[in-house]
């Protein structure tokens, strides 16, 4: 196993290489748009030097950092030219940004839209030149610019037969099987090749090996067993690619792919990553910040007003269900008597649901202040501070009691890959008025079809729903 083990470091070395090289080609940029800008009869010659060595150390750390959380060294940007160009080139045009920023905030001195304008064609053309050099010097050598860590679980005929599709393939390296039967029997019908484990082995060995592509055999188990498989292994944000047997089982984007001739179903990992999940974690701190600073005077009026309707505390705090099912615990107004909790079980029986979710219309335990409260969702101003602790976000699935959380089938889980929000595409669309399959569907929907655009609409939605007050108890 250590040959496995020790792959992860060259990876790690590669991409260093890259770094190194974006970064210098970064700075030599600059440094070249300087000599342009006065070479070039465009434009005033400047009477000052403008490139020190406090503004290279800035660019260089500025590329560092943007180029990294944009992912301009992830493997799966890596894969094809056109994938590699476009993230190198969005990163390009962030790191400029985030580079004029940098000199407005360090009160460096302005440079002109002349200088900006070299660097930012110079360095992108420098930036892909070393890209690709770097990528034709690699494919010389016989190495694929970025091979990709596979497992295969099962140990079927499919399975050795793919094996050895993928042992002649070098954007792939194999690392072994994961058994779904007896490790020892299977063996002895894979004497080439490494079992690395049993078949509940395999989320821990996605972690461990650092693997990028799981491939499942078409008799891996049984449905259900199958499904929480899956569901496990999208928690490790790893490709997961079933044999077309299996497409009764998919019920999440997919992607049809050939692999050199050899149909395959690709689930793709969840969508809020990278660049996305950036963008989405920004909107959210900034977004729950001017809210809290706006909301402040009528969350001290309801707190008084929740003081003065019935006795217990003003905040009411629970334990849900977040990102991946780990559990978090939510604050919100208090809309119910204080023994809510308590006197639950006397309401609905929660263990003899036909669905896990309920909503009530006229819950006895709800306060006459509550009530109101609930009507106009401002019990639910608190839950800024769960998105500021990165624990919630502004848009997202509802968060529900872990109790009934610890119900959902393999399906509704996948409603737990993404943090939860404070409003979502439920919310905008019927609220309290919905069916659970139907606001199932629609949060499924916006995971596998998540964009920031999408979040922005529905906060834009959720003011004139929350004043209708429509589906609302």
């Amino acid at each position: 196993m250590n040959w496995i083990e020790r792959a992860p470091s060259r990876r790690h070395h590669a991409g260093v290489v890259l770094w190194v090289g974006d970064v210098a080609g970064a700075v030599l940029a600059m440094l070249l748009a300087a000599g342009a800008r006065v070479i070039l009869p465009f434009g005033v010659v400047p009477d000052r030097e403008y490139v020190t060595a406090g503004v290279l150390l800035l660019v260089a750390l500025v590329w560092s950092v943007v180029f990294y959380f944009l992912g301009a060294y992830e493997r799966r940007n890596r894969e094809e030219w056109r994938d590699e160009a476009r993230a190198v080139l969005l990163a390009c045009v962030f790191a400029v940004c985030a580079l004029a920023a940098s000199f407005y905030f360090f009160k460096v001195e302005l440079f002109s839209r002349a200088l900006f304008a070299y660097f930012f064609g110079l360095d992108v053309a420098l930036t892909l030149l070393w890209r690709a050099g770097a990528r034709a010097w690699r494919t010389r050598r016989g190495a694929p610019v970025s091979a990709r860590r596979a497992i295969i679980v099962g140990v079927d005929t499919a399975a050795q037969e793919l094996a050895t599709h993928l042992k002649t393939w070098p954007e792939f390296t194999l690392l072994g099987f994961v058994a779904d039967r007896d490790a020892a029997a299977a063996e002895d019908l894979l004497p080439n090749a490494p079992v690395l484990g049993k078949l509940q082995d395999a989320a821990r060995l996605v972690t461990r090996l650092d693997v990028d592509d799981v491939f499942l055999s078409q008799t891996t188990r049984g449905r259900a067993e199958l499904a929480e498989l899956i569901l496990a292994l999208r928690e490790q944000h790893v490709r997961v690619r079933l044999m077309p047997d299996l497409l009764e089982v998919v019920t999440v984007r997919t992607g049809i792919e050939t692999l050199r001739g050899l149909p395959m179903i690709t689930l793709r990992e969840p969508a809020i990553t990278g660049i996305n999940g950036a963008l989405k974690r920004a909107l959210d701190v900034v977004g729950a910040t001017l809210s809290l600073i706006v909301c402040s005077p009528v969350m001290l009026a309801l707190a008084a007003l929740i003081r003065l309707d019935s006795p217990g505390p003003i905040l009411f705090t629970q334990e849900r269900a977040g990102q991946y099912g780990k559990p978090f615990r939510i604050y919100k107004f208090r809309t119910m008597v204080a023994n809510a909790e308590a006197l639950l079980d006397q309401v609905v029986n929660v263990n003899e649901l036909s669905e896990p979710h309920f909503k009530l219309r006229n819950d006895p335990r709800v306060t006459r202040v509550g009530k109101w409260l609930r009507r106009a969702s401002l019990d639910e101003l608190p839950q800024f501070f769960n998105v500021l602790w990165g624990n919630m976000s502004l848009v997202g699935p509802r968060p529900e009691m872990m109790r009934l959380a610890s119900q959902y089938s393999p399906l509704q889980r996948q409603r737990l890959l993404v943090k939860p929000g404070i409003t979502g595409a439920m919310q905008i669309s019927g609220r309290g008025d919905l069916s659970f399959d139907e606001w199932m569907k629609l949060e499924l929907d916006y995971i596998e079809n998540y964009s920031i655009w999408r979040d922005l609409v529905i906060l834009a939605k959720t003011v004139p729903v929350v004043l209708s007050g429509r589906g609302a108890y």
